[in-house]
């Protein structure tokens, strides 16, 4: 994705008044290709609604993330989808020069025009893709019957076996 694409997630923020605005942003794996080309999933997909409340000092952005993604479980290898649906908060505030002052407060230069949340919306999402990926058919990660292979075979008995069993 190239800087041109990024401008589809821009927010013009000195044009709106101060009052509620609401944006929609789809987004697909290329907007996480972009920021890097090392990721361990695949084929995402989603919806970003950003609700933005201005005031005279402040922007109070509320991201609704809804997605979906395919990883690879890290014990059977298999993949599967993996939904996600997630909110966050961040606060911009006014003030002389760019800098973070923690994971919900940023403080922007006031001449600052636009605001791209294209990577707002990769780190929200990378933050909500679980560390430990298991396939839904393991439900229970400590049950050895689930886990990797299984087997239809059974166990034919020699039949003259079968009077040995009789004598118990």
């Amino acid at each position: 994705m190239d800087k041109k694409n990024l401008r589809k997630f821009d927010i013009r923020i000195q044009s709106l008044s101060n009052n509620k605005h609401n944006f929609s942003f789809e987004f697909s794996q290329k907007l996480f290709d972009n920021y890097s080309k090392e990721l361990d999933f695949f084929d995402s997909k989603g919806n970003c609604e950003i609700e933005l409340i201005k005031s005279e000092m402040i922007l109070d952005f509320t991201f609704m993330i809804d997605g979906e993604v395919y990883l690879k479980c890290d014990r059977t290898l298999k993949k599967f989808k993996y939904k996600l649906n997630t909110s966050k908060k961040i606060l911009f505030k006014f003030g002389d020069k760019d800098e973070e002052i923690s994971d919900e407060m940023m403080v922007i230069n006031r001449n600052k025009s636009i605001i791209n949340v294209s990577k707002l919306i990769y780190e929200f999402f990378l933050l909500n893709i679980p560390v430990k990926r298991l396939h839904p058919s393991l439900k229970n990660e400590d049950n050895i019957d689930n886990f990797v292979y299984k087997t239809n075979k059974t166990n034919k008995v020699d039949p003259r076996l079968d009077l040995l069993n009789n004598l118990k």
